[in-house]
């Protein structure tokens, strides 16, 4: 029997607990006899660190100045994290190295499989894989940000579950006696140390993106599309103790909500999801899944002008998006909406026309959530940048993770012109939201403080 602990590294906001090692987590005591373990380093260094706003968040009572603490909590994470990873760069040891180092040792593991969710974990992933494969701990990798700089210095690089599996037992396995149908296992970790008012607990429906059709998104994976059994997530949700979970596909399919909706509407919670705002999304279904619990809709709106929504093929249009944001606001849910400013070709009026449209309905819109466009490896865009007005695309080298990616244009605003404007814009945007704006980094607190009408 082999020691196997999962490991979550440092940087990423911690508000929950993190979804891939507890599904891994699950899934190996679903179908193994080995003694697994989990670590979320990313809570602990974070708990050390930041130990004032932890007890800060903690406590609602307190937020009369919301905005301006998390503010600050941003400016010192980022400066902290960029102070961390230039050191990894150096081939120095990161702050906390050796308490996070000892919380891996104590554990006396043979084999430790790294969650790689964000490439910002990565910087601290390297130094600690590093040291551990000095001291002949196997280290394994998984997840959506693993670069060639980590496959370089770990033992084995894996896709799935499955595949860990196997490299633990050192056999292949065979895909029909394994068991999938498990309930995920939140109790491994104290739920109370994260840092929000109420434990906030993250879910799936979906294995990967329905839809897989938005130009700029690379997010969904290669696998087939499949859908978790309703079982699963009620035994998750009941199984946790939990009130509040926070949906984290991508996207859901309205046929899956409303099987989802029909499982929640007895169990008392509060959730929230991702969606993009298309016309089948009523008053009365909306009015259906806020009746189930649902408070809380982050939108993928991205634009307010038609021509971009076509370029980026949101399957989405101005007309229905409006409609839908006031069908979800007269439902009782809150909306926060995603908007990508920049997108290749975007010219100045298209920009100022989704400003507009923003304003236009922002009686509908609690927050707003903007972000300047960045062009991503894998996206049909990165694929096809003519057909993007995109004349070149520029890659620079860097040191532990993948190169950054900057391009030019032929048509529209540059990556410059557009956080100038969005800039000059943030008074505008800042009437709109209902909510601290700072909610955009911690958007499990508006979970919680949004009780719905």
């Amino acid at each position: 029997m082999k020691n196997v602990l999962l490991v979550y590294v440092p940087f990423c906001t911690p508000a929950s607990p993190p979804y891939s090692i507890t599904n891994l987590y699950s899934f190996l005591k679903s179908n193994c006899k080995d003694n697994i373990s989990v670590l979320d380093l990313n809570l602990e260094f974070h708990k050390i660190k930041f130990a004032s706003f932890s007890a800060y968040y903690h406590d609602f009572n307190k937020w009369d100045n919301y905005n301006e603490v998390t503010d600050q909590y941003r400016k010192l994470t980022v400066k902290t994290y960029s102070e961390n990873n230039k050191r990894v760069v150096k081939g120095e040891k990161p702050e906390l190295f050796e308490e996070l180092l000892g919380g891996i040792i104590d554990r006396k593991p043979e084999i430790v499989a790294f969650s790689i969710v964000y490439s910002s974990q990565a910087f601290y992933a390297f130094a600690l894989v590093t040291e551990l494969t000095k001291r002949g701990i196997k280290c394994v990798l998984g997840g959506p940000a693993v670069n060639d700089k980590l496959k370089a210095v770990a033992d084995k690089v894996l896709e799935n579950e499955i595949e860990l599996l196997s490299y633990i037992q050192n056999m292949e396995v065979s895909h029909d006696r394994l068991n999938f149908n498990y309930a995920l296992d939140y109790s491994v970790f104290d739920l109370k140390d994260y840092f929000t008012p109420y434990p906030v607990i993250p879910l799936k429906a979906t294995t990967t993106c329905y839809y897989k059709g938005c130009t700029f998104c690379n997010h969904f994976k290669k696998s087939p599309y499949m859908e978790y059994s309703l079982e699963m997530i009620e035994e998750t949700v009941v199984k946790s103790n939990g009130k509040y979970f926070f949906l984290i596909d991508d996207m859901i399919p309205l046929s899956m909500l409303l099987k989802i909706s029909k499982v929640f509407l007895g169990l008392n919670i509060k959730w929230c999801c991702q969606l993009r705002p298309t016309k089948e999304l009523t008053l009365d279904v909306l009015q259906e899944l806020h009746a189930s619990g649902l408070i809380l809709i982050i939108w993928g709106v991205e634009s307010g002008n038609d021509r971009v929504l076509k370029l980026m093929n949101k399957g989405t249009n101005k007309e229905d998006i409006q409609r839908v944001l006031a069908a979800s606001h007269n439902g009782g849910i809150k909306n926060i909406v995603y908007i990508i400013f920049g997108f290749p070709t975007e010219t100045k009026e298209e920009f100022l026309e989704t400003i507009g449209f923003l304003k236009l309905n922002q009686e509908n819109i609690d927050l707003v959530s903007t972000a300047v466009f960045g062009l991503q490896k894998n996206t049909l865009i990165y694929n096809n940048p003519s057909r993007f007005g995109i004349t070149k695309i520029i890659e620079t080298e860097r040191t532990v993770i993948e190169p950054r990616i900057d391009y030019q244009t032929s048509i529209g605003l540059s990556n410059s012109e557009a956080k100038k404007m969005r800039d000059g814009h943030k008074r505008t945007l800042g009437k709109i939201n209902k909510y601290p704006k700072t909610m955009n980094f911690f958007r499990e607190h508006m979970l919680c403080l949004g009780q719905g009408s």
